[in-house]
């Protein structure tokens, strides 16, 4: 009964949270959430700008190759006010008299010679977005270089490829990005206890090849182990319809060789490393393992290969397309060599698979200004390009300079061409009981002046995004 009676005289504690209570777990809770809050707010934002600036470098790009599609009269009439300016590009009158196109000019010297720098606008651009932004595009003459061009070209009958140095310049970073594509595969190329040491640190290659891939990792970066194989430039001559059509193609080959990594094993603790006592019984130690190398992957001898889209900078992908009766029977290519390949791997594939009768191949290398003429002069000495024609009808001719080092050098390689064609003439070395002589006639030097081209996208006076490249126009 005295139980019960304590039982029932206790109180009971239904007060709930008091008011300080709420208060310090309101200001907890505040102090955790604001934080978070911020951070996903800054996530978002940070995540809005890398989109913005993404959508607005592949605009870049399209801008930047469109620009380099017109000479400098054309531009300059595109760009004064009131001018049609780029194709597929639109602004709005946000701001009159700002608004639109315009272009200025400032005379720089280059050598002896006084050339302007271009600076071409588009102000208040509207992008896809809906946003307006402000494109500067300069062209800064760089230097005057001579290049070997045919005197009598007609668009109408004729297929001319002009090259461009930014292919070579990219090749090494296009092959590193392509070959992430590999990865599931290198992967299986290693040991299953095949280790690398990152940061002191090592680490199992199964599981982690993506850390191979982290060009922080300068040591076991792939990248750095990655090897051009060759490059190939192949014109497909086509007939389509009435039409005819030269599709250009350029595509370069590689391969990973000599990456260094380890095979991990355990190795007994040698009795020598105590002194003479001995060793303590079943001591191991754990050892990073041998040193090996993969020494070629793939390791079929094979090679990887990606294709630079050039088509992009041609109307409709085509560098020639107009009906048969127009005659097509010249292709002309006037390209640059790309020197960090073995001699000969430089390949030229002409395919004539319109079957063409008597056509003539002009192929023309061209001295880039951004290599100098002393290492030009040596890299020309052992440079050889492999052409090979396809489908070649009755009256085929290969015209080229091979033999000649276009840095005023002596030295040359000869030239491999295979393939079926009638003629192979060179317009630098007399070839006894050939037309050489006239050949030489129909060509002149002309000398082009380089530019340096900048893009800068900006909105409200802050940079989103900015590309650079080279064009030449030549010298009137």
């Amino acid at each position: 009964m005295r139980s019960r009676k304590m039982l029932l005289g206790k109180k009971l504690n239904n007060k709930g949270m008091s008011l300080v209570e709420v208060i310090i777990a309101i200001t907890i809770l505040g102090l955790v959430a604001v934080p978070v809050l911020h951070s996903m707010t800054t996530a978002m934002v940070y995540n809005q700008k890398a989109r913005i600036r993404q959508e607005m470098t592949l605009t870049a790009e399209s801008i930047m190759e469109t620009f380099k599609g017109y000479d400098l009269e054309e531009l300059k009439a595109r760009f004064t006010p009131g001018g049609t300016g780029i194709e597929g590009v639109h602004y709005q009158d946000a701001t009159p008299g700002h608004s639109g196109y315009s272009f200025s000019t400032v005379p720089k010297l280059i050598g002896t010679e006084t050339a302007d720098e271009y600076t071409f606008c588009i102000n208040d651009m509207e992008a896809e977005n809906g946003q307006l932004y402000d494109v500067t595009l300069t062209a800064t003459p760089n230097s005057v270089e001579k290049v070997m061009e045919m005197e009598n070209t007609e668009t109408t009958r004729d297929a001319i490829f002009q090259g461009d140095r930014d292919y070579d310049k990219n090749a090494v970073r296009k092959m590193k990005d392509d070959f992430r594509s590999y990865m599931t595969q290198l992967e299986g190329a290693f040991e299953s206890d095949a280790v690398v040491k990152i940061n002191d640190t090592v680490t199992s290659v199964q599981g982690n090849i993506d850390k191979l891939y982290d060009e922080s990792t300068a040591g076991i970066y792939v990248g750095n182990y990655l090897h051009l194989n060759e490059r190939t430039l192949t014109f497909e001559i086509a007939a389509d319809g009435d039409d005819y059509k030269v599709t250009p193609k350029m595509t370069y080959s590689y391969f990973l060789k000599d990456y260094p990594y380890y095979v991990k094993e355990e190795t007994e603790s040698r009795s020598d490393e105590y002194d003479g006592a001995d060793p303590p019984s079943g001591n191991t130690e754990e050892s990073i393992g041998t040193s090996k190398t993969l020494d070629r992957f793939p390791a079929d001898g094979s090679f990887l290969t990606y294709t630079v889209d050039i088509s992009a900078t041609c109307p409709d992908g085509y560098i020639y397309k107009n009906k048969k009766e127009a005659g097509l029977n010249r292709l002309m290519v006037y390209y640059y060599p790309q020197y960090n390949l073995e001699p000969g791997h430089d390949k030229i594939v002409v395919d004539n698979q319109a079957n063409i009768t008597d056509f003539q191949c002009y192929i023309l290398k061209q001295r880039a200004a951004d290599i100098n003429e002393s290492t030009t002069k040596i890299k020309e000495n052992s440079y050889q390009a492999s052409v090979e024609i396809k489908n070649s009808a009755s009256g085929f001719e290969v015209f080229h300079n091979f033999d000649d080092n276009i840095a005023d050098g002596s030295s040359t390689t000869a030239p491999s061409i295979s393939g079926t064609y009638d003629n192979a003439y060179s317009y630098t070395k007399l070839v006894s009981g050939t037309t050489t002589p006239e050949f030489v006639a129909k060509y002149e030097e002309q000398e082009v002046l380089s530019y340096k081209i900048e893009l800068k996208v900006e909105q409200g006076g802050r940079e989103i995004t900015k590309l650079e490249s080279t064009m030449s126009e030549k010298i009137k």
